[in-house]
């Protein structure tokens, strides 16, 4: 490496290379489906009802009904919230409510995304007695999704017909001889035994698996139209596309991105698989692609618990183990270190050995 340009004042020089170094030392193993999965909480939908007056008791017992119970782990990822339009309004409320104008019966059901999201997007709206009929937080392709997911599967390729029976089935095609062919060659990467041993993977290289499958929907099944317009509202102008659409979903019901139409090719489809069993780069979710997706399972379970609650905690001398120094073989002009990466020990002398060099450079300079 050449020596930096006097124009990059050495501190930051050293800063940037620290930098890198502690990055690479502390990368996750762990495939990004497989931590989100475990530990990417999904963020609750807003279902938010509008009504004048006192609500009866049916009407309170069809709200209920779209909560779970307090000590149900099976659940919807949903916050419901009912708003008298004759009371004051929260600004935020009062632009929903305006969205409403045209509702001719109330009390009526607005359904919108996470904030969290940033999409400012009503999925659906009906009244309230007409709730149950819409499958709001569950739905027949939604609950094979779960299960899927919740049996080792790194993503299950959603596709939207688009009802040209020749063009979706080509599409089809195209995707699952994709999915199989990347399947053959692609390999996980190797979990550390230090990122099991600190809880970021419950499961060990053996329990992962690499599995993607193709899951098919028709837009005019009436029992996933919430479904279908939820993933249509993912991203802008997707409603008006008459297209197949796939989406890649993972984790606990996040869904990637959208592949669209003559987007649906051999060189997209690695890049989303790429992505999604190679090294959680990034633990933050909110910094990861993807958006939530409403569906109702018990995560925790299917994700064999959390680890940090369910699994023993390492002794001293395990981790001991996992943390010690690892073997550095010279070879002629290169040096070749363990794929398991930098240790912290070695990150440290790397830093010190950095810190010293460039106090001599900058002496001399």
């Amino acid at each position: 490496m050449s020596i930096p340009s006097r124009n990059l004042p050495i501190p930051k020089f050293l800063l940037l290379m620290v930098g890198c170094l502690t990055a690479a030392a502390w990368a996750c193993s762990v495939p990004v489906f497989r931590y989100a999965l475990e530990h990417w909480e999904a963020d609750p939908f807003q279902a938010i009802i509008f009504h004048r007056s006192a609500l009866s008791a049916q009407q309170q017992s069809q709200i209920q009904a779209l909560r779970s119970k307090a000590d149900d782990p099976v659940r919807p990822n949903i916050s419901v919230t009912h708003v008298d339009v004759a009371s004051e309004m929260s600004p935020e409320l009062l632009d929903v409510w305006k969205q409403q104008a045209q509702a001719t019966a109330l009390p009526q059901l607005v359904l919108r995304f996470p904030r969290s999201s940033g999409l400012n997007t009503t999925i659906t709206t009906a009244a309230l007695a007409d709730a149950e009929r819409l499958h709001l937080t569950n739905s027949p392709a939604r609950q094979e999704i779960v299960e899927r997911l919740g049996d080792g599967q790194c993503a299950v390729w959603v596709m939207l017909d688009s009802g040209d029976a020749v063009r979706d089935g080509a599409t089809a095609k195209l995707l699952q001889d994709r999915l199989d062919y990347l399947m053959s060659i692609m390999s996980l990467p190797e979990l550390d035994q230090l990122d099991i041993a600190n809880g970021l993977v419950s499961v060990s290289q053996g329990d992962l698996r690499l599995e993607f499958s193709l899951l098919r929907i028709s837009r005019n099944d009436a029992a996933e139209n919430t479904f279908t317009q939820m993933l249509l509202s993912t991203e802008p102008d997707l409603a008006a596309v008459r297209e197949p659409i796939v989406f890649p979903i993972f984790g606990r019901g996040r869904a990637l991105y959208a592949l669209v139409g003559k987007g649906i090719q051999a060189e997209t489809i690695e890049q989303a698989a790429t992505f999604l069993i190679g090294k959680c780069s990034c633990q933050v979710k909110e910094q990861n692609p993807g958006t939530d997706l409403l569906l109702t399972a018990d995560w925790n379970a299917l994700a064999k618990a959390s680890p940090l609650q369910k699994r023993e905690l390492p002794s001293l001398a395990h981790l001991a183990q996992a943390a010690a120094p690892i073997t550095v073989t010279t070879q002629p002009q290169a040096a070749s270190v363990s794929k398991k990466g930098l240790s912290p020990r070695l990150v440290l002398l790397l830093i010190i050995a950095i810190l010293g060099a460039g106090l001599v450079v900058k002496k001399i300079l």
